[in-house]
């Protein structure tokens, strides 16, 4: 059984879940809207074992992750009480923002794709740099072949 927060595969995480029915339409279908929810989550877990939280980032950074593009290609449908994998790779980390993307995976699978470009802004909602700390831990996660 894999850990609640998921796990990383080499740079990879991988967050399991399954999908039920306040997820899907009346039909059995996820909800379109819900695949960018599972995004987050698995995101939030991965930064979360890569030793980054949001309470910190926000408390001892005054930064915070906002969601500058996101671009989703729906393959196939996730279907209630169907265990589905979020999978998240670091594409680019850059000055203020990072770029990322993200596969909803059900048995080998595509779902769902998703490509990000987060930027890193503080409370007033300006670009900011990423905290060093942070910067390290994510480009850690980027693949070897593309840093």
């Amino acid at each position: 059984m894999a850990p609640p927060g998921g796990r990383f595969h080499g740079a990879e995480h991988v967050y399991p879940l399954r999908v039920y029915y306040e997820d899907t339409d009346a039909s059995g279908i996820v909800y379109y809207a819900n695949y960018l929810k599972f995004a987050e989550r698995a995101r939030t877990e991965m930064m979360r074992g890569a030793g980054i939280t949001h309470v910190t980032l926000l408390g001892d950074h005054d930064a915070a992750f906002v969601v500058r593009r996101c671009v989703v290609d729906y393959r196939q449908p996730a279907r209630l009480d169907d265990d589905i994998e979020v999978r998240t790779t670091i594409d680019r980390v850059a000055g203020a923002h990072i770029e990322a993307e993200q596969r909803v995976m059900r048995a080998g699978a595509l779902l769902a794709s998703i490509g990000l470009k987060l930027g890193c802004v503080g409370r007033n909602g300006r670009a900011v740099r990423l905290p060093t700390p942070l910067r390290e831990a994510l480009a850690e996660l980027v693949p070897a072949g593309q840093r």
